[in-house]
């Protein structure tokens, strides 16, 4: 009955950071709507990654917290403006960076133990997530500048809307495994990820147009 009822919260968070990401994707961007609607997906993600610790494998919940590693870092550039980063900004890095090594070492092991499916599935998004934590230490704890936009005043809109859209595809990835959307389960796990990223690039070039930012050293 308990399980039952960590399910139930789980699913309705699920749905409600899916409904509120996807209409932060389509509609017009800032505002008081978007704020609130930003608020009710972000703390959405605390109840995800606290009900799937219960209810899921390792592999499930540390992938929840890759999803909402970059739901926090995302909301957090949305809410100062700036790219600085504060003393609870480090920590959250800092741990991130170990959760992302573990899933990746944890992928290996498993690889080695023969369970091929899962093995991929942990090295890929272990790899992934260790590489974006690695720059976040390099960028906002060790102040060198290593991405295309460091230190260009618009760095933390960019930051903000493609962290906020990956952890958006952390939850579809796990909507896709649960239901099996694709019927094929490395498909469920990965195909999500290729899409969300041609929508990254492709809103990255149309905001790099908007806001006629030129791709090149001087923004470094």
């Amino acid at each position: 009955m308990e399980r039952d009822l960590i399910r139930d919260i789980h699913a309705i968070a699920g749905a409600i950071v899916g409904i509120s990401g996807l209409i932060q994707i389509i509609l017009r961007k800032g505002g008081s709507f978007h704020r609130i609607l930003g608020n009710i997906y972000f703390y959405s993600w605390f109840v995800i990654v606290g009900t799937g610790a219960l209810l899921g494998s390792l592999l499930v919940t540390l992938f929840g917290v890759f999803g909402w590693y970059m739901a926090f870092t995302g909301y957090r550039f949305g809410k100062r403006k700036n790219s600085n980063s504060t003393l609870l900004d480090k920590i959250v890095i800092s741990a991130g960076i170990l959760f992302a090594l573990s899933t990746l070492i944890w992928g290996v092991y498993i690889l080695i133990l023969g369970n091929i499916t899962f093995g991929i599935v942990a090295v890929f998004f272990g790899a992934i997530f260790s590489f974006l934590c690695y720059k976040d230490i390099l960028e906002f704890i060790l102040k060198k500048p290593v991405r295309r936009l460091s230190n260009h005043p618009l760095q933390w809109y960019f930051e903000h809307f493609g962290r906020m859209i990956i952890s958006y595809i952390a939850a579809i990835t796990a909507f896709a495994v649960i239901n099996n959307i694709f019927g094929i389960p490395l498909l469920n796990w990965i195909l999500p990820t290729f899409i969300g990223t041609a929508i990254i690039i492709i809103l990255n070039r149309r905001y790099n147009k908007k806001f006629n930012i030129r791709v090149g050293p001087k923004n470094k």
